[in-house]
């Protein structure tokens, strides 16, 4: 979240700060706006969600308009599992700064969190599309990729994820994770020991990692499929065993037998 100079609270004039990835108009901020933020964001990071977003609101008040406190109010909500005022900060946020890329990350980020993955994706996209240089939008969105089986899509967010910063041991173990739903457990292996040279002795990752070697030996243990014996030849289908042919057949049987008869019949009034 961001942290407002301490300076302003000491002022009586106003001071003008713009918040990197809004495009709103420059928004003074006055003193009591600003003491409330700070204020704001100190109870948050030591925990007190319900008295952080008292203090935003009241920094909201002092400045109705002005979108970075709907966006700090915004984290604060979703990490207190309050999903739909998160969703209508980061909304009203973008509002107020339609080409905010950081509004439409913490909108993605929070459906993300709530498994809507099609309406993260689109703000993720977007989000992309303002700021193409954020290691954390390409990560986010390879998540989401990821939970909507996009598996190639993924790899690809991750890669860009870590080609803008190499040394997230998040992002490799991600793409990991992507690669053992392919079944590609040889191409896990490398990233989640590249995760762990970053970050050593997480157990997570330990145990991932032994999984996919597990995999890995039991496929080379695998005997080869035996090869199927070859299937019979079947009958021609011109075959001779018609029902006509077998009367064929026993009508020329018959006429071989009686002229076998007739000849030994005649052989027999000659001997006599």
């Amino acid at each position: 979240m961001h942290h407002l100079p301490t300076q302003l609270c000491k002022v009586a004039a106003i001071a003008t700060i713009f918040l990197f990835g809004l495009s709103a108009p420059l928004l003074a901020v006055s003193p009591e706006a600003a003491k409330h933020g700070n204020k704001g964001n100190e109870l948050a990071q030591a925990g007190k969600y319900d008295e952080a977003i008292a203090e935003f609101t009241l920094a909201i008040k002092e400045n109705v308009k002005d979108p970075r406190f709907y966006l700090d109010r915004g984290r604060v909500y979703r990490v207190a599992n309050k999903m739909p005022e998160a969703m209508a900060d980061f909304t009203k946020a973008l509002e107020m700064a339609p080409n905010s890329a950081e509004a439409y990350f913490e909108r993605g980020k929070t459906e993300l969190a709530q498994n809507q993955y099609d309406p993260a994706l689109a703000d993720l996209n977007k989000a992309i599309e303002l700021n193409p240089n954020s290691p954390e939008g390409y990560y986010r969105r390879g998540l989401t990729q990821y939970h909507q089986k996009k598996f190639d899509e993924a790899i690809q967010d991750y890669a860009k994820a870590l080609e803008l910063n190499p040394n997230d041991p998040q992002s490799y173990n991600r793409r990991a994770d992507v690669y053992v739903a392919m079944g590609q457990f040889a191409k896990a292996q490398p990233d989640l020991e590249a995760a762990l040279r970053l970050k050593p002795d997480d157990p997570a990752t330990i145990q991932r990692l032994q999984f996919v070697k597990n995999k890995i030996a039991e496929a080379a243990m695998t005997p080869p499929p035996a090869t199927p014996p070859p299937a019979p030849t079947p009958a021609p289908s011109g075959s001779l065993l018609t029902p006509l042919n077998i009367g064929i057949g026993l009508g020329i049987l018959v006429v071989i037998v009686v002229i076998i008869l007739l000849v030994a019949r005649q052989k027999s009034r000659t001997v006599d």
